[in-house]
């Protein structure tokens, strides 16, 4: 009832997306509206840095921060030197892990038009139109397997897709390339599928897993040739390129800056042991952190347990590739947990996937749910 009634009025895509921008309008206010309406706070430039007085030398009125810098800064800075051929990447720390994820900042920097006094506000625009058309498709894939397209409700609601479009962060993008590319692959438009699977790993290096996953199931359970799927180990090429021209150029591979990944079930131990001994503290704002942070982990890490048990039924290429990339998230260090902000950024593509791994039916290409059904409709064998 809901979607004919939806529907009559606007898309339920369109209304999808529509609502991710007000949602993120509405967390992006508060935000703003200390620091006078200047989005070049988003970025969260530290002030007492190389880097904040380069903010400062580019743009004079550029607002760093005293405390709180984060990881919109790294992206900034690459928006402002997008070859690391300039000045700006010596300020970055761990240049080479940062310029290993480059999309992010590249695009600030095309869409404001290589000016660097305008790389903040072009990111935080492409951050919310990511998000929006994020919820755009996952509306779409969720009608195209029949539901209503709630599915979009988990862009939508996603607490670590919300703070990553409100702070100048990359994983709006790799949720809209992501879901755009599954879109395309499931009604057989290989060359747009191919388009966001080889731009994905440059916009989060754990990507190059998601072109492999379906490959792997198109040639396991769809019975494709090997040369059928070269095209798709292909789009691994323009990363390899880049991440090679990184470390002749930055003296290092992209690898030995992340330092995101450790033992299995470390970071979210530590996570939870650290949220329950702040939940008695005696300081009152250290008590109610540490008991918000606790529920909240452990809501989050049952959602993907169930998700990860759903995707070993293995039904579709979403499940291969949710697998390793849960396994990746089993061994994120505490320096991604322990803070709730950095959990939740870190699982956000996981729990953009769930509703797909969990729910029926399945993610698949038109061309084999089409073939299923003309083997399940076609006349019995005779018996001569």
């Amino acid at each position: 009832m809901v979607r004919s009634l939806t529907s009559r009025v606007v898309p339920v895509p369109l209304a999808a997306g529509a609502l991710a921008l007000l949602v993120a309008t509405i967390a992006l206010v508060p935000s703003l509206r200390p620091q006078g309406w200047d989005v070049t706070a988003l970025p969260r430039v530290a002030s007492k840095t190389p880097l904040g007085a380069a903010a400062r030398q580019i743009d004079p009125a550029f607002h760093t921060i005293q405390a709180g810098a984060y990881d919109g800064q790294f992206y900034w800075a690459i928006a402002v030197d997008p070859l690391a051929t300039g000045s700006i990447h010596r300020d970055v720390d761990k240049p080479s892990y940062r310029y290993g994820h480059p999309l992010y900042g590249w695009l600030g920097w095309l869409f404001s038009a290589g000016q660097g006094t305008a790389a903040a506000a072009a990111l935080l625009a492409l951050g919310l139109a990511s998000f929006a058309a994020a919820a755009v498709a996952a509306a779409w894939l969720g009608l195209r397997r029949g539901s209503s397209g709630w599915e979009s409700l988990f862009v939508i609601a996603n607490a670590g897709l919300l703070y990553s479009a409100t702070h100048d962060l990359a994983e709006p993008l790799c949720a809209a390339l992501l879901l755009g590319g599954l879109a395309a692959y499931i009604t057989d438009r290989r060359p747009a599928a191919l388009v966001c699977f080889a731009l994905l790993p440059l916009a989060k290096e754990q990507f190059v897993l998601l072109p492999l996953a379906v490959a792997v199931w198109e040639v396991w359970r769809n019975q494709a040739r090997i040369r059928s799927v070269l095209p798709l180990a292909g789009v691994l090429l323009p990363s390899v390129a880049w991440w090679i021209y990184v470390r002749i150029h930055l003296g290092a591979w992209f690898t030995s800056g992340d330092t995101a990944l450790g033992a299995p079930f470390s970071g979210w131990r530590r996570a939870l042991l650290d949220a329950g001994i702040r939940s008695y503290s005696t300081d009152y704002l250290q008590n109610q952190t540490g008991e918000e942070t606790l529920v909240v982990l452990v809501a989050l890490l049952a959602l993907l347990a169930v998700a990860g048990l759903c995707a070993l039924r293995l039904r579709g290429p979403v499940e291969l590739f949710f697998i390793p990339l849960g396994v990746i998230a089993l061994c994120l260090a505490p320096n991604a947990t322990v803070l709730l902000r950095d959990a939740l950024r870190s699982t956000s593509l996981l729990v953009v996937l769930a509703p797909f791994v969990i729910a029926s039916p399945p993610l698949l290409p038109m061309s084999l749910v089409r073939r299923g059904a003309r083997s399940s409709t076609a006349p019995p064998p005779s018996p001569t």
